[in-house]
């Protein structure tokens, strides 16, 4: 779905820069934030995802575009999501990734790609509004374990108070 919208929005700016009139394409039909049922937990079982270097490729007479591997594996972690029919989280919230060990990813690396994935399908409205970002390394499945909570402050057990 992001893959289609970036190649309409690369198709707009060539024809503007060719001068052309760009054609108006309608957007991918994805289930919107307002679509999907509130809910107190979301949990997903997807597929391990591409690392935030390989989310983007140069093209050779310049610029960048998605990658290949990326799009791929928003289209399928995409269906996974759906398959799974999650709720929404609305307000701020806390994303808890849990990753394969034998993945073979920086943890740090992984979040970006689901961060996306979870505003693209309307889990969360915006990923800006991840309060918390909890990585870990599982060896339980191998798949990636994703759980979205609303965040509390007032919950907020790693608060690390210093001793006078």
């Amino acid at each position: 779905m992001v893959a289609s919208s970036a190649i309409a929005l690369q198709r707009t700016r060539a024809a503007i820069a060719k001068g052309r009139k760009p054609k108006v394409e309608a957007p991918a039909a994805a289930p919107a934030f307002s679509q999907r049922p509130e809910a107190d937990v979301v949990r997903l079982l997807l597929p391990v995802p591409v690392s935030v270097n390989a989310i983007y490729e140069r093209h050779v007479g310049g610029g960048v575009r998605l990658s290949k591997a990326y799009s791929a594996w928003l289209s399928d972690a995409g269906w996974r999501l759906n398959v799974q029919r999650p709720g929404r989280v609305s307000g701020r919230y806390q994303l808890t990734l849990r990753m394969p060990e034998e993945s073979g990813l920086d943890l740090d690396n992984s979040i970006k790609a689901v961060s996306d994935l979870m505003q693209l399908h309307g889990v969360v409205r915006n990923d800006r509004l991840a309060s918390r970002i909890v990585l870990e390394w599982q060896s339980e499945q191998p798949v990636a374990m994703v759980e979205v909570v609303p965040f509390s402050p007032s919950n907020d057990s790693l608060i690390v108070r210093r001793e006078a």
